[in-house]
């Protein structure tokens, strides 16, 4: 008689599935009330500037709360890119201090040319009396501190191209890899798309500032093609990180499958066999066709669909 067996187990082992993947309700808590805190800070420190003061329309007051919610968002993003980038860490072999370093220091390259493109230029003593001037000198300490909201995002974006090139966070069995890879796309897809959001919100709330400065004073030199600017700006910039990783995710998978699935001989006589299980590995674990990919189209393209209807709708 054969003995009665228990139920079967999975082969798939190794750090992607020792590290959890899944947000507690403890951190949907605090990110909740961190965007009910940040929209509330953001909100209260705008209405108190001095161009608050001389502005009260319905346009000012709805660029006020959707810059709230972006403000707001960012803290979200902060509390969850945080949890994401602590489990993140505990993926690799052996993390090195100098690897987390170049994060650092990558992410503050990125800071300072935001900052220098964004604000720099010297302004004449009749330029920093006009109202749009004086209302970004005025919300730079808000800008601020959205972009430090997004660090450890930013971070977690090179953690992950970090984590698929080095050699020794692949010396697992195969069913381990494969759950690594699959681990690592889904991290890159729901940071992507969580920044994608901010993006938007970016974009609206430009959108929404011009029209509100320009119902109050229509001789304001703010170009419309403005809004595309700071769409395309932050795009290009969503863009190029998210290349940054999934281009190294996507030799990591190209690796797996030409050892475990490889491409026949063509002189071989059954093709079909070894391309079809070639095909299996690669739709699991998401290997090629990254950039036309459903989800990077809508996170990062839609924005800048948003930014074009906004100027071609706005006053």
């Amino acid at each position: 008689m054969n003995p009665v067996q228990g139920p079967p187990t999975s082969v798939a082992t190794g750090r992607a599935t020792a590290v959890p993947t899944g947000v507690p309700w403890w951190v949907v808590v605090i990110g909740f009330l961190g965007f009910v805190a940040g929209y509330a800070a953001a909100t209260a420190y705008i209405s108190n500037v001095s161009v608050a003061n001389e502005i009260s329309t319905v346009d000012f007051d709805l660029w006020v709360a959707v810059l709230g919610a972006l403000a707001g968002w960012s803290v979200a993003i902060l509390v969850l890119a945080s949890i994401w980038l602590t489990r993140l860490a505990r993926l690799f072999t052996r993390l090195r201090p100098r690897a987390v370093w170049g994060w650092v220091l990558g992410v503050a390259a990125i800071g300072i040319v935001l900052a220098v493109f964004l604000y720099a230029g010297a302004a004449t003593a009749a330029d920093e009396q006009r109202l749009d001037i004086r209302l970004t000198r005025e919300t730079q300490p808000l800008s601020l501190a959205i972009g430090l909201c997004m660090v450890p995002a930013l971070v977690t974006f090179l953690a992950l191209r970090s984590l698929a090139r080095d050699d020794e966070n692949w010396q697992e069995p195969g069913s381990g890899r494969m759950l690594l890879l699959i681990r690592s796309r889904a991290e890159l897809r729901r940071l992507t798309t969580v920044l994608g959001v901010l993006l938007t919100l970016l974009v609206v709330a430009t959108g929404l500032r011009r029209r509100a400065l320009l119902a109050y004073d229509p001789g304001l030199p703010i170009p419309a093609a403005q809004v595309l600017l700071y769409g395309l700006l932050f795009a290009v910039l969503l863009g190029l990180m998210y290349l940054a990783s999934t281009s190294a995710i996507d030799r990591r998978a190209a690796l797996f499958l030409d050892e475990f699935a490889p491409l026949p001989d063509p002189g071989a006589g059954d093709l079909r066999t070894p391309l079809a299980r070639r095909n299996d590995l690669g739709a699991v674990i998401g290997a090629g066709g990254s950039w036309r990919s459903f989800e990077t189209t809508v996170v990062i393209v839609a924005p800048l669909l948003t930014a074009l209807i906004g100027i071609a709708t706005g006053n």
